[in-house]
């Protein structure tokens, strides 16, 4: 006690004496400066040159540009960004035009805001402008997020001219048939790109530095072709009325293919009921920070559930393979739940029966696009393939894959469960080095139909001789478990192998349900 009195004692005499107290932040190097600047936003960080001479003009080379702008309706949460201009667009405007000339502007961030105080801050004129101004200052990130209400942000196609640009995130934004054609020769250093509730209107995609791409909810009016030689890491979520072709992609790793028919429209079919779309659009949590995260090894892509539950916003709850009401989600081994099945009958046992035949599916299917989906993606190490039970896309692209001689790593959803398992067999089959599956069983998967998958299977046997963990996911009272274990331990693998979690009951859930 008495050498802290003695301390502020010394402290008020040098305050008397007149000596200036330390700045130590500004004392910091302008990279690290710079790093701090990047957390706010682009009138927030203006703001700083009135706290020292020293930061004076350290905002007029700052390297990231974020002008994200949210709406102010409902309770705004302690250290919420603060107000923008009023003037928004002369802001930015002045902004680019006061910065340091030599400066680069390595990231620009745009969000354009739903709310109606802030409608007519710009247009499409000042957002294509800012691009254009970054662009020329050698941008290699390049956030776009466009969340107007009445529709989706529209660019030009000449804003993405440069050699120099890397990662390109665009959201809600409108890409017609000239912009991929941009982004294919004149972005020749583009190595991420992400496209989320994207309208796109066809075109091509062909890019020899891309290695990184998601598409989540994107229109694909017309035919999109892909070719990406040197491409790692592959999502395609949910695409809507056409899936995209892909071609050439020989250097892939992952991929992660969601599909649901409901969104695949045509006058020959639409599934009643589609589910309607959601905004996960957060700039903050990207859907590529979790391939930042895991890398390219594919022993990243562990047997880890949360692999899939991070992978899109609402994707779990959606498809009915997250947690349910009541879910105590526990993992067992099968050992110790193999009682629960006496004298070899289920609770339930999936309808195997099949309706319609293969002909007509490919019929349905083939007005989606999407051909020789499956064959593109043969060199993998690691793939998710989910689907509904049913989805003609899946069904039909089985059929026409070929043997996936590097895959480590598979996620199967429902599709592939129908009819005795058959499409899980032949995946199986064409999967000699396969070491760890898992599988995500829908919790009201007896509401679905069977279908003919158009594989005859000579035999149901499989040899993944590598095989060292199957992880089943699905309801409590799931009788399809005890089928599957049969299955695996009919083709010598051991009950040890195999994990099975449960995450609610279908029972209950029909019954709150109702």
């Amino acid at each position: 006690m008495p050498r802290r009195n003695t301390t502020a004692r010394w402290v008020r005499r040098q305050v008397h004496k007149g000596k200036p107290r330390v700045d130590r932040l500004s004392a910091l190097p302008d990279a690290l400066l710079h790093h701090i600047m990047s957390f706010l936003k682009a009138w927030e960080v203006v703001r700083t040159c009135v706290l020292s001479r020293r930061w004076r003009h350290i905002w007029a080379s700052a390297p990231c540009v974020d002008i994200r702008v949210r709406s102010s309706r409902g309770v705004r949460s302690p250290g919420c960004d603060s107000d923008p201009p009023e003037d928004l667009g002369r802001f930015v405007y002045r902004l680019l035009l006061a910065r340091e000339v030599s400066a680069p502007v390595d990231t620009l961030r745009l969000r354009s805001s739903n709310g109606e105080e802030y409608a007519e801050m710009y247009d499409n004129d000042d957002v294509n402008m800012w691009i254009y101004s970054a662009i020329k200052r050698n941008a290699r990130v390049i956030h776009l997020n466009g969340h107007r209400e009445d529709d989706d942000l529209v660019l030009e196609h000449t804003a993405f001219v440069s050699h120099r640009l890397n990662i390109l995130k665009l959201s809600h934004v409108n890409l017609d048939v000239k912009i991929p054609k941009q982004l294919s020769s004149r972005c020749t250093s583009l190595t991420e790109l992400e496209l989320n509730n994207c309208p796109v209107n066809g075109g091509e995609i062909s890019s020899i530095s891309l290695k990184k791409l998601t598409m989540v909810k994107c229109l694909i009016t017309v035919d999109l072709l892909i070719c990406a030689p040197n491409l790692e890491l592959l999502r395609c979520i949910t695409p809507y009325h056409h899936v995209p072709l892909f071609k050439n992609l020989s250097s892939l790793v992952a991929a992660t293919i969601t599909l649901d028919d409901s969104f695949l429209r045509s006058d020959d079919f639409l599934h009643e009921g589609g589910k309607g779309t959601s905004d996960d659009e957060d700039d903050n949590k990207t859907i590529s920070g979790h391939y930042d995260k895991m890398g390219t090894n594919s022993d990243a892509y562990g047997d880890d559930d949360e692999y899939l539950n991070s992978h899109h916003g609402n994707l779990v709850d959606e498809y009915n393979y997250g947690s349910d009401i009541d879910s105590d989600d526990d993992v067992y081994e099968y050992s110790q739940i193999a009682n629960e099945c006496r004298d070899g009958k289920y609770s339930y046992c999936h309808d195997s029966k099949q309706r319609g035949s293969y002909h007509e599916i490919c019929k349905l299917a083939n007005s989606f696009s999407g051909q020789d989906l499956l064959c593109s993606l043969s060199n993998a190490k690691s793939l998710e393939l989910l689907a509904h039970s049913g989805e003609v896309v899946m069904i039909r692209e089985l059929r026409r894959c070929s043997t996936f001689g590097n895959l480590k790593t598979l996620y199967l959803g429902e599709w592939c469960m129908a009819a005795d398992f058959d499409g899980l067999v032949f995946l199986l089959q064409e999967s000699p080095n396969l070491e760890r599956l898992f599988l995500k069983l829908e919790l009201n998967y007896d509401n679905k139909e069977a279908v003919n998958i158009g594989v005859e299977l000579k035999e149901r046997s499989f040899a993944c001789q590598n095989l060292e963990v199957v992880n089943i996911r699905c309801s409590k009272d799931d009788g399809r478990v005890h089928m599957l274990a049969e299955l695996f331990g009919a083709n010598g693998l051991s009950l040890e192998k195999i994990f099975v979690r449960r995450t609610g009951s279908t029972y209950l859930r029909n019954i709150l349900r109702t």
